[in-house]
């Protein structure tokens, strides 16, 4: 097990907070959202967005040097 530093601590939090936000606000704009197409619009840029932060999330501790290294962490 890796120690973790302080600074990958509060990127770990950060990240993880905003990833909460995200859904939250999606929820927030979706649901007294009466037109259907801006609903599934919205969803597919939340969707897109938390899956950045959770790629990022997952390169806070180890910084892979390939798309391939990344996908077998």
């Amino acid at each position: 097990m890796q120690l973790i530093t302080g600074m990958a601590k509060f990127k770990k939090i950060v990240v993880g907070s905003l990833m909460v936000i995200v859904w939250g606000v999606m929820f927030a704009m979706v649901i007294p959202m009466k037109s259907s197409r801006g609903q599934v619009v919205t969803v597919l840029i939340c969707l897109i967005l938390n899956s950045i932060l959770a790629a990022y999330y997952s390169c806070i501790d180890r910084q892979p040097t390939s798309f391939r290294e990344w996908l077998k962490m």
